[in-house]
C-alpha cells in the first residue's frame, strides 16, 4: 500500500486521467480520527474508512494510493479532480453537495455527550434537560458541530480543530460538554475517570465516499459498496472496529 503525505502531485495533479479505466484509485484521507482512519506507532495507516475503500477498490479491481491530507484539503482535491475519491468520516451534507458528489451512506454515527462527572450525577433524562446553559465543544465543522446548531442553537459551542484539545478544555471547566462520536467518547471516558458520557442519539447525517462532480466512478462505487453489504463484509468490518 503506497502513502504519500502532503500536497497531491505527480499522477494526482493531472486532470486527464479517467478515474473509471485507471488501475490507480486515488484516495484522500485525514489520518486523525480513530478508529476511521489513523496513523500507527509503526506509522502504518489503518482504520474502518481505509479498510473500506480498500475492499471497494478490490471490487473494483483497482489499486489504492493513499493522499494524506488535513480534511478541509480533501474538498479542494476533490473539485479540482487531483483525487479520484475522498474518505475521511465526510459527512453528506447540502453545501457540500454543491460542489462534491456522494456515495450511497455507509455508516451514520451515534453522538455521545462527554462532561465532568461532578457536574452531572443525575440520570440520563435529567443530563439531557441539564444541557441548557452549557457551553459545548466539538471539532470544527463536523456533524457534531451541526447536531449542537439544529438542537442547542442558543447556546455557545466552542469549536476547535482536534478533539484532544477539547477535552482538556473540558477537564479545565472552559466548557462543559463534548460532542464526539460513540468510540471517541467511550475510550476518552475509559482513561479518563473524571469524565462521564452518554448517547445524546444518532448523526443528523450519514457519511460517504466523497467524489468529484459527475465522477464515472459513483455507479461503480455504489454497486460495490451495495455487494459489500450483501455479503456481509461492511457489517464485520464495522465489528471489527466496534462502531455502534
Amino acid at each position: 500500500m503506497a502513502i504519500f503525505t502532503g500536497i497531491l502531485c505527480g499522477v494526482g495533479c493531472t486532470s486527464k486521467r479517467n478515474p473509471a479505466t485507471e488501475k490507480i484509485f486515488i484516495v484522500a484521507t485525514c489520518a486523525d480520527y480513530p478508529p476511521f482512519e489513523y496513523y500507527t506507532q509503526e506509522k502504518d495507516l489503518e482504520g474502518f474508512d481505509i479498510e473500506l475503500i480498500q475492499l471497494v477498490a478490490k471490487n473494483l479491481k483497482k489499486h489504492v494510493t493513499f493522499e494524506v491530507l488535513e480534511f478541509g484539503a480533501i474538498f479542494a482535491a476533490l473539485e479540482t479532480n487531483r483525487a479520484d475519491v475522498g474518505i475521511s468520516t465526510i459527512a453528506i451534507t447540502p453545501e457540500r453537495r454543491k460542489k462534491i458528489e456522494f456515495s450511497a451512506p455507509y455508516y451514520t454515527q451515534r453522538l455521545y455527550a462527554i462532561f465532568r462527572k461532578e457536574d452531572f450525577k443525575q440520570s440520563q433524562e435529567e443530563i439531557f434537560r441539564s444541557f441548557s446553559g452549557k457551553v459545548f465543544g466539538c471539532q470544527m465543522g463536523t456533524t457534531m458541530e451541526h447536531w449542537i446548531k439544529l438542537h442547542y442553537p442558543q447556546e455557545q459551542c466552542l469549536t476547535m480543530d482536534e478533539n484532544l484539545p477539547l477535552i482538556e478544555a473540558l477537564k479545565s471547566k472552559k466548557v462543559d460538554i463534548v460532542i464526539l462520536d460513540g468510540y471517541q467518547a467511550k475510550t476518552l471516558c475509559r482513561i479518563t475517570p473524571q469524565l462521564g458520557c452518554c448517547p445524546v442519539g444518532k448523526s443528523n447525517s450519514s457519511y460517504a465516499i466523497a467524489l468529484p462532480k459527475n465522477s464515472l466512478l459513483l455507479a461503480p462505487i455504489n454497486a460495490a459498496l451495495k455487494a459489500l453489504e450483501k455479503s456481509g463484509e461492511l457489517d464485520a468490518l464495522k465489528r471489527k472496529y466496534h462502531l455502534d
